[in-house]
């Protein structure tokens, strides 16, 4: 995720992009402030592909569709450090069947343990690789969990573009984004961040394609 997001230089296209097609030059002609703006909304970017690979997660894991609460970053920055943090996870949103017969309550539970256990270990293994990647300290690590709870919070429940459809406008990707490059033009820059935010979310989901089908073909 992090080399597709830096390898493909998509937080620099996406400033150039805005500063030319808006006629806000000072974005990237400003070398401090420029550089400034690309360490913070490249965390932006982080935060919001973190998001989707929690969405898609199940998914690539071979899980039945889940709803609910979704996992926190802070599990996993506490189990960094042999804290033994936990980490929330989805609940199952239909009965599962088997060959075309209902499952017993304890066979269901069984199933709900160990997908719940892999949807675990799995984000665990993926903030704790994210760290790792980015050679974050604990308190920046614990930093990045924070901002992905409020992430998380904010987004449950929003509904999310499917490819080719109209950018969100709102939520925290967006909000903040739209904050950090443009305040003074804030609506405009804020349709500007939701179209690179569904840039991201397909970025995502190819990254996480490649990585599986590389997984399955070892």
């Amino acid at each position: 995720m992090v080399a597709t997001l830096d390898r493909d230089a998509y937080v620099i296209r996406f400033l150039r992009a805005y500063a030319n097609d808006f006629d806000r030059p000072g974005i990237i002609t400003q070398p401090i402030f420029h550089r400034d703006l690309m360490i913070t909304v490249r965390r932006e970017a982080l935060l919001a592909m973190a998001t989707h690979v929690d969405e898609l997660a199940p998914q690539f894991l071979g899980l039945g569709e889940t709803g609910g609460n979704k996992s926190r970053a802070r599990g996993a920055a506490a189990g960094k450090k042999g804290r033994g943090g936990s980490v929330k996870v989805k609940k199952a949103a239909a009965t599962p069947k088997r060959a075309g017969l209902p499952m017993r309550g304890t066979e269901i539970a069984r199933q709900s343990a160990a997908e719940a256990a892999a949807l675990n270990l799995f984000r665990e293994e993926f903030f704790a690789a994210l760290g790792q990647a980015l050679r974050w300290t604990q308190a920046e690590f614990e930093e990045f969990a924070r901002d992905y709870d409020l992430y998380e919070s904010a987004g449950r429940g929003r509904s999310v573009p499917a490819r080719g459809a109209k950018a969100a406008v709102s939520g925290p990707f967006v909000d903040r984004c739209g904050l950090l490059i443009d305040p003074s033009m804030l609506e405009q820059a804020r349709r500007a961040a939701g179209k690179f935010e569904t840039q991201l979310r397909g970025a995502t989901l190819q990254a996480l394609k490649r990585v599986f089908a590389a997984r399955r073909e070892n």
